[in-house]
């Protein structure tokens, strides 16, 4: 018979459990009702659809909607890994055609995300209620909830570095006492490995890894290189026979990467930490209370040094990289470490002072949350801005054959189901360093242009519309929701050829 405390503690960790459940649930009905609104159906989510769907059709990575624009792209699509393709394409060719569909694949792996950081959090001795109070603030980042539910690499890339972490994380508890044995470090390593291969800023994690190997004393066990070496060996032998165009193509990402690094001034890097909420000055309230509410409960991490080193050295090292990448979609990385950290204060919270800083940060998560609902119409079903946008932009098209689209909200599905036989490229990043002379020919083939305003555009596309005005009839177009707080608009300008 389990002793009073044995089963107060497994109550706790039912009702934690419990509580977990049913965030999640929420966080998918939520989801369901933004629909495509929230977030905007955004370019880059094209670029990535097209080379899922042509995999899933044909069994190829071509990204037709860069044909003639970035070298190769009509081939073999390169310039990223090809787990976040691969898996794509077999959701696409089971669950159906359409952003939806990987839109709802991204948010259940958020989801899943969260529960494998829930067990993470248990291996450091967390109780139940700093669990679900970590998770919590996870449920209710804005930042997290809009990358997560958008089909990028992002929640992909995490759901699989949780998992390598949590393997080395069970064992690391123990402090060398229970090995880690071969099988759990290759397992750990494979995890980590295709990580990287679903974007390569998994490799980020390698970082809490080593942490986690070195507590858990584990430096010998060489299985977990050699199953981190193993997927990134397979890709080099995917990409084997296309160097030429992979180098081009993977090249150039990197050369955006510098030129950003360098042209970011310290300010601006700060900015990409906040850009990705609607509300950043609540955000830094956010960072600003996290970091006072830590000193309050110096006492908790005296006590949990080695949970607290781990997961600020983990924050560090995010800051880092994200300093070198200057992308605000990477930050949605930086909420799991920090919601660890802010973990700590659900320690304490029969304290009021503790009550008071908890509810602090969930209540700038909120506050945020309901600003992002005013101004984009986060969960509102009437919210229909990209609706509303292609019904002013679609009969602009008639008689268009070819189309260059760069646009927030991205019209490319409500095009091309309206307009199946009008050729759609999508916007060449501006950043990205590629000579006007392997694109320019394509720019000749075009009839027209599509760009939101105050996006940044190629200098190289707009010289050549500048240069051949001309030749174009130039307006603009504007659309409001129809609801009634029209507090968020869209406007684009057509270059239409004559």
């Amino acid at each position: 018979m389990g002793s009073p405390a044995s089963t107060e503690d497994r109550s706790s960790e039912i009702y934690g459990l419990i509580g977990l459940f049913f965030l999640s649930i929420l966080s998918l009905l939520i989801f369901r009702i933004s629909g495509l609104e929230f977030p905007p159906v955004w370019p880059d989510e094209v670029l990535f659809y097209s080379p899922s769907l042509d995999f899933a059709r044909n069994g190829l990575f071509r990204t037709e909607v860069l044909e003639g624009l970035v070298k190769g792209m009509e081939t073999k699509t390169l310039w990223m890994p090809p787990v976040f393709f691969l898996l794509n394409g077999w959701v696409v060719r089971f669950w159906g055609e359409g952003l939806e569909v990987l839109r709802l694949f991204a948010a259940i792996l958020s989801i899943a995300s969260i529960w494998v950081f829930w067990f993470i959090l248990k291996t450091f001795d967390y109780s139940p209620i700093a669990r679900l109070g970590a998770s919590l603030l996870l449920f209710t980042d804005l930042l997290f909830l809009r990358v997560g539910w958008t089909a990028r690499m992002e929640a992909l890339c995490l759901f699989w570095a949780l998992l390598s972490l949590l393997v080395l994380a069970r064992k690391a508890r123990w402090k060398g006492q229970v090995p880690l044995n071969q099988y759990e470090a290759f397992l750990s390593g494979s995890f980590l490995g295709i990580s990287f291969l679903s974007h390569p800023f998994g490799a980020i994690f390698g970082v809490p890894a080593l942490l986690l190997i070195h507590q858990a004393k584990a430096w010998k066990v060489w299985m977990f290189w050699l199953g981190g070496a193993l997927p990134i060996l397979a890709w080099g032998i995917w990409i084997h026979p296309d160097w030429e165009i992979f180098f081009y193509q993977f090249g150039a990402q990197f050369g955006r990467k510098k030129d950003l690094f360098q042209s970011f001034s310290p300010i601006t890097k700060i900015k990409v930490l906040l850009g990705g909420y609607e509300s950043p000055g609540l955000r830094l309230f956010f960072y600003l209370a996290l970091a006072y509410g830590l000193w309050v409960v110096r006492g908790e991490i005296k006590d949990k040094p080695k949970s607290a080193f781990f997961f600020s050295a983990w924050t560090v090292s995010i800051l880092f990289f994200l300093i070198l990448s200057t992308e605000y979609y990477y930050v949605m990385y930086l909420c799991i470490p920090l919601s660890a950290l802010g973990g700590f204060f659900f320690e304490r919270i029969r304290s009021r002072r503790v009550q008071f800083i908890a509810a602090i940060l969930v209540f700038s998560n909120i506050a945020i949350l309901v600003n992002a609902y005013k101004r984009i119409g986060f969960g509102n079903p009437e919210f229909d801005l990209k609706d509303r946008f292609y019904e002013v932009l679609g009969p602009e098209l008639k008689g268009s054959k070819k189309m260059y689209l760069q646009a927030i909200p991205d019209p490319y599905f409500h095009i091309q189901k309206e307009y199946p036989n009008l050729k759609i490229l999508e916007f060449i990043p501006g950043e990205l360093p590629i000579p006007k002379e392997d694109f320019v020919q394509t720019l000749d083939s075009i009839d027209t242009f599509v760009f939101s305003d105050r996006q940044k555009r190629n200098e190289f596309v707009q010289t050549y519309l500048e240069e051949n005005s001309s030749k174009f009839r130039k307006f603009k177009i504007t659309a409001e929701p129809s609801t009634l707080r029209k507090v968020a608009n869209v406007e684009a300008e057509v270059y239409r050829r004559r």
